[in-house]
């Protein structure tokens, strides 16, 4: 995508489906939206990507995380790849 310049994300309390879309990131290039791996409830977003959206490129492990959800069904972790997975996944394309 490039240099994120915008993130729209959703309120506190929202309900999540898996695999449904739940905000959206802006770059120069591109609009992309944003997929929920599981579902859930929203408990807390990012307020500070509102000023600084780069964050997400600049350390999304860290300060450009996005939002935390409240698992609903457990259950859905397993439908989930790990990170070695998603590597070969992604270096596969």
């Amino acid at each position: 995508m490039g240099d994120i310049v915008f993130v729209e994300l959703p309120e506190p309390g929202r309900e999540l489906a898996q695999f449904a879309t739940f905000g959206v990131v802006e770059s120069v290039k591109a609009v992309s939206d944003l997929f929920s791996p599981l579902g859930g409830t929203v408990t807390e977003t990012n307020g500070g990507l509102a000023s600084s959206p780069e964050l997400v490129n600049g350390d999304p492990y860290g300060a450009g995380w996005m939002i935390r959800v409240r698992i609903g069904d457990p259950g859905q972790l397993g439908d989930l790849l790990d990170a070695a997975a998603y590597d070969a996944l992604t270096a596969a394309g």
